[in-house]
């Protein structure tokens, strides 16, 4: 089994659709990542190291301050302009300081591991998973599970299975040696507020009952997934989120499409919209606009897989254009226009500038890595055209 069919990163689907593991199957598998998920994955990688730097200062009797976030993201390969000129550096500062910090246990020390594999075998075979750091308090009464998530959608750590996972994982391998961690414990999202704002440390407390039932329906799910010959398929947006099982999945089709296939037509047969209508849609989107992209992906797939799908192409669509955030480019910024810090910062905006001037901003202006994107074949529209091409 591949551990990657259940695991804790995943257990908001398998959890909750125990037959979403046997239809994955039967999709193609990813060949790369969003641009989101691979900026994720750098953040959290910055994260760990930096804290990991973090905690070794501190172990040498370094100050705090000596660690400094600019010098660090300056130097690393991982770090794009915007991580090193916007607020990402005090965000590695606040989640290293948090990991580190005595003041929560009663100012005795604590140990902070930080991505601390976890082996969870006693869900199912092979089952593993990494936490972001796990903090274990200095009287060996509580276990702190911190989760990263460097999005802007708000997670929550309530009944949040990938966070009890990890919480049992971290309790047994306690279990094996001295272990008296049988208090309450309490799980935490460390997550940026508004996107690019302060760290947003949010916990709640799950005791060791809590935790001993958790573990009792997780078996059971996974039993289900894997022993019983027709696992119930149940579509919710929790399950469904992220599953790329959606467009072959019968059940959520059918769970999808009564919001897509809505009849907007009045007895007399003339179309029309509304207000408590156009609320349902509205009500609704989430699902409608699931959907679509889960077709969207399945042809994708197929056709990354080197295989036809009816009407559609692969066209290369050139990167997101973004302004370069240095101070070379904000002093000729300033020269030019009396721009200061980039600001308007905006693609468009300094296109517009750059015609008033007769120019183009190349030294300004970059152009992430062109990715391939599905389109209708025969359609010449133009819509993927650059702004200079119109």
């Amino acid at each position: 089994m591949s551990h990657s069919e259940i695991s804790p990163s995943n257990a908001h689907r398998w959890m909750r659709c125990t037959g979403s593991v046997n239809l994955l199957r039967k999709v193609p598998p990813e060949i790369e990542s969003s641009e989101y998920a691979s900026l994720g994955t750098r953040k959290h990688a910055l994260m760990a190291q930096f804290a990991l730097l973090f905690q070794s200062s501190l172990s040498i009797g370094l100050h705090p301050t000596d660690v400094v976030a600019a010098d660090f993201l300056k130097s690393h390969p991982l770090a794009t302009d915007e991580m090193r000129y916007g607020n990402f550096g005090n965000q590695l500062v606040e989640y290293a300081e948090y990991l580190m910090c005595n003041q929560k246990y009663g100012g005795g020390p604590v140990r902070a591991e930080i991505e601390l594999p976890l082996d969870l075998i006693s869900v199912w075979s092979g089952m593993r998973g990494t936490a972001d750091a796990v903090i274990y308090s200095h009287d060996d009464t509580t276990i702190e599970i911190v989760d990263y998530k460097s999005g802007s959608h708000p997670v929550t750590p309530s009944d949040n299975e990938q966070l009890m996972l990890y919480l049992i994982g971290a309790l047994q391998m306690t279990y094996k040696g001295h272990c008296r961690y049988k208090g309450n414990h309490l799980l935490t999202i460390a997550q940026p507020s508004d996107g690019d704002g302060p760290m947003r440390f949010e916990s709640c407390t799950v005791s060791i009952d809590m935790a001993q039932n958790f573990l009792f329906e997780a078996q059971n799910y996974a039993i289900d997934a894997f022993c019983v010959k027709h696992p119930i398929r149940e579509p919710s947006n929790e399950a469904c989120q992220w599953c790329r099982a959606k467009a072959i999945c019968p059940e959520y089709h059918e769970w999808a499409g009564a919001y897509v296939m809505i009849d907007a037509c009045d007895n007399e047969g003339d179309a029309k919209m509304s207000d408590q209508l156009a609320k349902r849609i509205l009500d609704n989107r989430k699902s409608i606009t699931s959907l679509i992209k889960s077709c969207q992906d399945y042809a994708i797939g197929k056709l990354n897989a080197g295989d036809d799908f009816p009407g559609y192409c692969l066209v290369e669509k050139p990167g997101r254009r973004s302004v370069i955030k240095s101070d070379a480019v904000k002093e000729e910024l300033l020269g030019l226009f009396g721009l200061d810090a980039l600001q308007p910062a905006g693609v468009g905006t300094l296109n517009r500038l750059a015609c008033d001037i007769d120019g183009v901003l190349d030294f300004a202006i970059t152009r992430g890595e062109p990715k391939m994107t599905l389109e209708p074949i025969g359609d010449f529209s133009g819509d993927f055209k650059t702004e200079g091409e119109k």
